[in-house]
């Protein structure tokens, strides 16, 4: 109990509400990624399940911020974590591994999605009520970064489990249900205020155009939100091909999926210090212009496909998402007026997951026939689009 009590000092359970939703969400989907191309050997299913769930972000980005402005976030963070844990334990029961129902998949992902969409920015609502002024930015970036680390230890975590043996997806899910379980008990301590006070304008259309217009002229701000769409979109395609690849084209049992996702989890932790130990302010030039050259790199791997160029530009990956997602959202608060921040980052969000879905359904429909040809049209893709964003944010740069 006086542990428990330490952990609501530090603010420890504020930081922590984040990190273990979205470490359970990519837990569930990489185990999912891997139950459907083993059940069934393609990504069809699996890019239908994850496109229809991927709109519950969509439509959560749009009115998360009314919900969380009308009631006390500590609230809404005790109940995505129970009701998370409740999902995940419900299809541990549910779920047939040998032969996955994808309306039942569907449902389990679109709530576990719905779960994270409202977490997240309830904690950000909540810090200034439990963080003093002075401690705010501080706690706001180790915050972001404990969050960001969820998707480099997840695929960690996944590929030790998988290395195990014969590792069902009910159990995956077992866990991941006492995972939440877990989060809710610490974020209980959390010391919010007894009473919170509700704060919704009644023209909630007319604030949400008047955030659309503050982007569109902001010109960087257009930049960086394209940015975060676009490598969603093909984020997406890269995921699935992972599971299918080491199935089908190596014809591997787990072994190589689950080295491949220890060597992506191992570039994002490489990414992620580079990003901490950097003295100076990185620019976001620097980030798009990273990302041109990993598109060249993807299709040199193309040219010279192998087991070895697949596995280290799997690696690079990792360190090249860590290094955008650790710094976008420190781009966005630089270049927005705080009165416009919350809109900013809701539509910023919204712009991201609603690429996820198209991204699924895109290339899920052709990996089946291109294989690691897939890795071309990324590619070219990421290519042009960094080219030109790169282009107008040095114009950008130099006109102002």
């Amino acid at each position: 109990m006086k542990y428990l009590q330490n952990l609501k000092n530090k603010h420890i359970p504020l930081m922590m509400s984040p990190f273990v939703s979205q470490l359970g969400l990519s837990v569930y989907l990489i185990g999912l990624n891997w139950l459907i191309v083993e059940a069934t050997g393609t990504t069809k299913q699996l890019g239908i399940i994850q496109a229809v769930s991927g709109v519950a972000f969509i439509i959560t980005d749009v009115f998360v911020g009314v919900l969380v402005d009308k009631y006390n976030p500590k609230i809404l963070i005790l109940l995505t974590n129970l009701l998370s844990a409740l999902v995940n334990f419900g299809g541990a029961i549910f779920v047939n591994s040998n032969q996955p129902q994808t309306l039942l998949l569907i449902v389990t992902t679109f709530s576990l999605n719905i779960m994270l969409a409202i977490n997240y920015p309830s904690v950000k609502a909540l810090v200034p009520s439990v963080i003093k002024s002075n401690k705010i930015q501080r706690f706001n970036a180790i915050s972001n970064t404990i969050y960001g680390f969820a998707s480099i230890l997840a695929p960690l975590i996944c590929s030790i489990l998988l290395s195990l043996g014969k590792l069902s997806f009910n159990q995956f899910l077992l866990v991941n249900g006492l995972l939440f379980l877990f989060a809710a008990l610490i974020n209980n301590r959390i010391d919010s205020p007894k009473s919170y006070s509700i704060n919704i304008s009644d023209k909630f259309i007319e604030n949400l155009i008047e955030g659309f217009q503050y982007i569109r002229r902001t010109r960087k701000l257009i930049l960086l939100i394209s940015a975060m769409g676009i490598f969603n979109l093909c984020y997406s395609g890269f995921i699935l091909l992972i599971p299918y690849l080491a199935k089908n084209y190596f014809q591997s049992n787990v072994s190589i999926y689950s080295i491949a996702l220890l060597l992506m989890s191992l570039g994002g932790l490489a990414g992620g210090v580079n990003l901490a130990r950097q003295t100076k302010s990185i620019n976001s030039s620097k980030i798009y212009l990273e990302l041109v050259i990993f598109s060249l790199i993807l299709l040199g791997v193309v040219s010279y496909f192998n087991q070895y160029t697949w596995l280290g530009m799997v690696a690079v990956f990792g360190f090249v998402q860590a290094q955008l997602f650790g710094s976008i959202p420190t781009f966005i608060q630089k270049e927005t007026d705080s009165k416009y921040l919350g809109r900013v980052f809701g539509l910023a969000f919204l712009a991201f997951d609603g690429a996820q879905p198209l991204g699924s359904l895109l290339f899920s429909n052709f990996i089946d026939s291109l294989s690691y040809k897939t890795y071309i049209g990324i590619s070219i893709i990421m290519f042009i689009s960094f080219v030109v964003i790169f282009t107008f944010e040095i114009k950008y740069n130099t006109s102002d």
